[in-house]
């Protein structure tokens, strides 16, 4: 997957970020810190597509990993803006090409992350391709491993959420958290293309489970490599090695 150094899409985002979450007494009487839920509805060229329950913050970056995992877009070239309303609540992207008629009525998918909908694409979904190779170095591993061990901020403060890392050339350059796996590896995958990061030399690093579906997600990103804190499924394993992606699974601190 080719993308460019530099991401050619306008960002209108009046919404930004909210708190991440609150201290609340618990029914048990005790006090904890809880992660905030935020609900949005993302628009492609003014037709729903998903609905999210996330972490209030980085919509756009959300929205942008969402329609590349998911297959609605081959590259970020195809996408000209992304606005983001003053509330949150709606999330408008329009591509630079018209969707196709729908075929038939959307139907609404539920998510096994949190409470979103998948609702039924009007689009012909791009088609899965062998990812790139990548000389995976077991230092990288060990640098990942190490920061998700430490633990992000909002992790650390209500041990709630999940995280994802993208590593390039053995550096971890982002780090995104949400309430649900495919949240976060979407907003870390948004985050990169919209830096213009090649995602054919990255690595990412998930704390959720990997089942066929985050499996499909890195494939569709393009990256080479996708470690886990988790085990996968037979089936994950196997779309894996069809499709040429390095799955590193089990890597918990200190394992190398």
């Amino acid at each position: 997957m080719k993308i460019r150094s530099t991401t050619p899409l306008q960002i209108t985002d009046r919404f930004g970020a909210q708190a991440a979450f609150a201290s609340l007494r618990l029914p048990d009487g005790t006090e904890a810190a809880v992660p905030a839920e935020h609900a949005a509805a993302i628009y492609v060229n003014e037709q729903p597509a998903f609905r999210v329950v996330c972490t209030p913050a980085l919509l756009p970056q959300l929205a942008l990993g969402r329609l590349l995992t998911e297959g609605w877009i081959a590259s970020a070239d195809e996408v000209e803006q992304i606005a983001v309303c003053a509330e949150g609540a709606k999330v408008q992207v329009y591509l630079r090409h018209p969707l196709p008629t729908r075929r038939a009525a959307a139907q609404e998918v539920a998510s096994c992350c949190t409470d979103n909908i998948a609702l039924g694409s009007p689009v012909e979904l791009q088609p899965l391709r062998p990812v790139p190779g990548l000389a995976l170095q077991p230092e990288w591993v060990q640098t990942l491993t190490t920061a998700m061990h430490a633990g992000l901020p909002l992790y650390r403060a209500t041990r709630a959420v999940h995280s994802c890392f993208v590593l390039h050339k053995g550096e971890i350059v982002f780090a995104c958290e949400d309430l649900g796996r495919h949240n976060a590896l979407d907003k870390a995958v948004g985050c990169a293309v919209l830096a213009g990061l090649p995602l054919a030399e990255c690595v990412l690093y998930t704390s959720g489970r990997v089942p066929l579906d985050m499996v499909r997600k890195a494939i569709r990103a393009g990256v080479p490599v996708l470690v886990s804190k988790s085990m996968p499924t037979v089936q994950s394993a196997e779309l894996a090695a069809e499709y040429g992606l390095q799955l590193v699974c089990g890597r918990k601190f200190p394992k190398v």
